[in-house]
């Protein structure tokens, strides 16, 4: 007999894989383990196949048509504040409570923006996808109320110190000179000067903006400050802008994976991101890669059906043609994008 499902012990070790013809020795091993039940892989001519086909849903529908929509308002209103150096705050905040929250009540609303064909305005897709999942990451955290719309706000606004930087460095098709990456990091201090006099905005959003850069070891910028020094709101927004930045298509930049970033933001978490934030994250963000349909590094896809326990794990993918394989045990595969979320 062909085992057609690999058998986990109760700690979630893998015993047998998919595949493995049993013996008796192997018989009693389970009996040993107390495992009464197999699945066992038997030929059939009518045999179903995994649909692995792509169709939108309709509330991924209505999701990106909101989503293009909320997009199309920020970018008119970055456009103005370019123009004008003034951050048109009423306008600002009704986006964000009526067009952005809504986004974030979505169920499903991470994989949704796994799922959004991004084609160009990088900056703007950023900032919106920045606030929500700085909303979705505050109801984590326990955020509500004012303090949570103020949280979305920051996420919006957190690169609008973009609009002063000049668009030949902010378009430029490549990777910037260390010169230019010098300019581009002083989006933080525009960002602030643009809103520190504005009374009506909570000191949380312009410290949001201004130190969502900041490092929890000291090493980001633009002051270099550490630890508690940074406010919880840029420490959320490091987060959420880890993640999408990672997430996205880039001129010079092919997006990873979500899984792929999960690893990364576990290897910053303990000197450079809040732990505790980031804990609550990832720890919450992974329920939502279970069941995505993704494509493995030798070009088949398959299904994410297990995550394992530890916050890092590569998954256990099962393939088109219903191979199971322990990403944890086979580094020889890796998975290249998300296909379907």
């Amino acid at each position: 007999m062909e085992i057609g499902r690999m058998i986990l012990t109760p700690d979630d070790k893998v015993i047998l894989s998919e595949g493995t013809i049993l013996s008796e020795s192997m018989i009693e091993g389970l009996h040993f383990w107390e495992i009464n039940t197999v699945f066992i892989k038997e030929p059939l001519s009518d045999e179903s196949e995994m649909d692995f086909s792509i169709p939108e849903t309709a509330v991924q529908m209505k999701f990106f048509t909101e989503y293009e929509d909320t997009v199309n308002i920020l970018k008119d209103s970055f456009a103005k504040i370019r123009f004008f150096k003034e951050v048109p705050l009423t306008a600002t905040q009704n986006l964000a409570r009526n067009c952005i929250e809504p986004l974030i009540n979505t169920t499903g609303v991470i994989n949704h923006i796994n799922m959004v064909r991004r084609q160009d305005d990088y900056t703007f897709h950023h900032s919106v996808n920045v606030a929500i999942i700085c909303g979705v990451l505050g109801k984590w955290l326990g955020y509500s109320g004012i303090e949570l719309k103020d949280l979305i706000l920051a996420g919006l606004l957190h690169d609008v110190g973009k609009t002063q930087i000049p668009l030949e460095i902010l378009n430029k098709p490549g990777k910037l000179s260390p010169e230019e990456m010098e300019i581009m990091r002083l989006h933080t201090t525009r960002g602030y000067r643009l809103l520190r006099n504005k009374p009506e905005i909570p000191d949380g959003v312009i410290h949001g903006i201004l130190q969502h850069h900041e490092r929890f070891d000291g090493s980001g910028y633009p002051l270099g400050v550490s630890g508690d020094q940074i406010h919880p709101y840029a420490k959320i927004i490091a987060i959420a802008d880890m993640y999408d930045a990672m997430t996205s298509d880039r001129v010079y930049h092919r997006k990873n994976s979500p899984f792929a970033v999960v690893e990364m933001i576990v290897e910053e978490m303990f000197n450079k991101l809040d732990p505790q934030i980031g804990t609550v994250f990832l720890n919450n963000v992974r329920d939502y890669l279970l069941g995505n349909i993704v494509e493995l590094s030798d070009g088949r896809q398959a299904e994410v059906i297990y995550l394992g326990q530890f916050m890092a794990a590569r998954p256990v993918v099962v393939t088109e043609d219903k191979e199971y394989i322990d990403l944890e045990r086979n580094k020889t595969l890796s998975i290249v994008q998300v296909v379907k979320a």
